[in-house]
């Protein structure tokens, strides 16, 4: 499964046109698709049909709710695609995770546990540097910067790249960047001139596909629908067409797995495997790792963990049937939270357990 986040600071660069006619376009060649709507404006989801007010379940319930999980917010667009909605209220949801550690994780913790038949999740993030933005970062391993010919979206291409090289020094994850010229009209001098800047600055990540002008596009986010449930459109849509086969087709190399220890530095909190649920704690100096919690009635002795001696992880694979399981590791003795793990919840003693959902 490939994630992959639309983003730009600037705003009117086509951004969620992007976004929604991508998804679509993965759907159309057989690929099952998630579209996130991480914008409070919910433009993707009005953009598919959706009203957010009409929403039960939303991203602002994702983030916020440790007990909520991918599969609580998915709406169904139609086969091979489907979208979690963003509502207005998503606005607020910085506030109220101040201070919450792991929040620039939530999406991350959530997608970890994804339903694995999905090859593809696409990120509609919001045209500003947030905490929703940096969710959406650190959730994906590929971005797309769509630039409109203009030298505001130039000068912008070139600050973000330098927020995600920052990024990626502060936190070492590694993120492929693809850069697409969009709302292209091939005939203009000045269209022509922009594509040449571009290619001369950022070659090495420019996509060979670029997206052409069209009213069209407008229309068909009027009607609540992908430019694929046009007519007489052909042209356009085989725009995004041959933008999703390029894309398949050339997966970066940065992710490239070759071993589950990568993913777990990745992904964060437990993981199913083909074994069962994979916990893991990175801990090198540790003597003892035991995983306790509501599947061992919060026994002492707990589940003696296994160490890779290699890598310094403690590991254990658990069967556990679907529910909810609340749990802790003690690492020499001491009871902790699992540090990777964003949903946790109080105790009775007003401490924190991991939550778990199968």
């Amino acid at each position: 499964m490939r994630i992959i986040s639309i983003i730009n600071q600037k705003g009117g660069c086509g951004k969620t046109t992007v976004a929604i006619n991508l998804a679509a376009a993965f759907r159309e060649l057989g690929l099952k698709t998630l579209l996130i709507d991480l914008d409070p404006q919910a433009h993707a989801t009005l953009g598919l049909g959706i009203a957010p007010e009409g929403s039960e379940t939303t991203m602002y319930d994702l983030l916020k709710d440790p007990r909520v999980g991918v599969s609580d917010a998915l709406r169904m667009v139609e086969e091979n695609l489907y979208l979690i909605p963003s509502s207005p209220v998503l606005s607020a949801i910085e506030q109220e995770l101040s201070g919450k550690a792991n929040r620039e994780r939530r999406l991350l913790s959530k997608l970890a546990r994804i339903p694995a038949d999905f090859s593809y999740v696409i990120i509609d993030s919001p045209p500003s540097i947030g905490l929703l933005t940096f969710n959406a970062l650190m959730a994906s391993g590929e971005v797309i910067i769509p630039v409109d010919p203009s030298c505001f979206s130039i000068h912008g291409l070139e600050k973000l790249r330098e927020t995600l090289e920052l990024l990626e020094r502060e936190t070492r994850h590694t993120i492929a960047v693809h850069v697409l010229l969009n709302n292209i009209e091939r005939r203009t001098a000045f269209s022509r001139s922009i594509i040449d800047e571009v290619e001369r600055n950022h070659g090495g990540v420019l996509l060979k596909t670029y997206i052409c002008h069209s009213v069209r596009y407008k229309e068909a986010s009027y009607r609540g629908a992908p430019i694929f449930r046009l007519k007489h459109v052909e042209q356009f849509q085989e725009d995004f067409l041959t933008l999703a086969r390029e894309i398949e087709q050339n997966p970066p190399t940065s992710l490239a797995i070759e071993s589950i220890d990568d993913w777990m530095v990745r992904l964060h909190g437990p993981r199913r495997v083909p074994e069962g649920i994979l916990f893991v704690l990175n801990a090198p100096n540790a003597q003892n790792v035991y995983l306790t919690g509501e599947f061992t009635n919060w026994s002492r002795e707990g589940i003696r963990m296994e160490k890779d001696e290699t890598t310094g992880f403690w590991k254990a694979v658990l069967h556990l049937e679907p529910g909810e399981y609340e749990y802790r590791f003690i690492l020499d003795g001491v009871w902790i939270k699992d540090p990777n793990n964003s949903d946790s919840v109080l105790n009775e003693f007003g401490q924190e357990n991991s939550l778990l959902i199968v």
